[in-house]
């Protein structure tokens, strides 16, 4: 029987999702959660994800699948609580279900969209978002939305994707980009005093085919020089024609700001016809519709 799991994890401390040396196993999502499968089923089970995230990046909806023996699947009556049960705290299932046999995690993904978050306020980081931003100071965001609507559509990305995962193709489709303001205020009003005035914290919502190494964080560092004037947005498309990766400057974003929210299976996601035409109010105002279909209104590292 096939199982599809979908996880949550904080990435910090560990050593990515990918099992990369066998000595190591235990510090990775995968060689965690093939642990606690495979107690769960007696013997070894392999778990295979939509794709890598590394060292520090954290993950709302990574998607996996795996196997297991059809006559041990009733024997435990809910694997997600067996699971998290046996999984660290920073590793959470968020569900457990039997899914078609022909399903991969990997290869029936349709597209990605990962979360990039810049804390812009110098004087204080709030704790418990310290972990999952980047704290770079105050940037201007008009060039960087200028900068952003360049990368949409279907481009060579060599220039964002760090040496490590050969490819053939550096070709990648970018459907769907969004800078937003996110804000605690109205949260914490509720629950108490308001927080002193502060820069909002800022969002980037990217939505693609797939992605290079560590593309999403090659444009988020990008965007940063955008928005502290180092770099003109009129520059981007000179980085979109293949060149190497030598040529960008801009740093390579850290890894604790970025997640992956959600692997899409369905032909609805941002940026596709099929959410343009389900969402008539698009673009949305909220990050995530309800459904789960599309944002406000794949598969490699990122």
């Amino acid at each position: 029987m096939r199982l599809k799991i979908v996880l949550a994890y904080e990435g910090t401390g560990w050593h990515g999702w990918q099992i990369q040396a066998p000595a190591l196993a235990l510090r990775t999502v995968q060689g965690q959660l093939e642990q606690a499968l495979s107690r769960l089923a007696g013997v070894h089970v392999a778990a295979f994800g939509s794709g890598r995230t590394d060292a520090g990046v954290h993950a709302l909806g990574q998607t996996v699948h795996c196997d297991v023996e059809d006559e041990r699947f009733p024997k435990i009556r809910d694997w997600r609580h067996a699971l998290n049960a046996l999984l660290p705290d920073a590793i959470r299932v968020l569900s457990c279900e039997p899914c078609a046999g022909d399903f991969h995690a990997r290869f029936s993904a349709r597209a990605k969209t990962y979360r990039y978050r810049f804390w812009q306020e110098p004087g204080f980081a709030l704790p418990w978002l310290g972990p999952f931003v980047w704290r770079c100071g105050p940037l201007d965001e008009a060039p960087m939305r200028k900068a952003l609507e360049l990368f949409k559509g279907t481009h060579d990305f060599a220039s964002f994707a760090n040496a490590g995962t050969p490819v053939k193709d550096t070709v990648r489709t970018l459907y769907a980009l969004e800078l937003a303001e996110e804000s605690w205020d109205a949260v914490l009003t509720k629950a108490g005093p308001s927080l002193p005035p502060h820069r909002p914290c800022l969002r980037l919502d990217v939505t693609g085919s797939g992605f290079l190494k560590q593309m999403v964080r090659n444009i988020a560092g990008l965007l940063h020089d955008v928005g502290k004037g180092k770099l003109a947005p009129g520059k981007v498309p000179s980085f979109l024609q293949g060149r190497p990766r030598e040529l960008l400057r801009s740093r390579t974003a850290p890894a604790c700001g970025l997640t992956l929210l959600k692997v899409h299976y369905g032909d609805a996601f941002p940026g596709s016809p099929a959410s343009e035409a389900a969402c008539p109010e698009s673009p949305c105002a909220e990050s995530l519709c309800p459904e789960g279909s599309c944002f406000a209104r794949q598969g490699g590292r990122a």
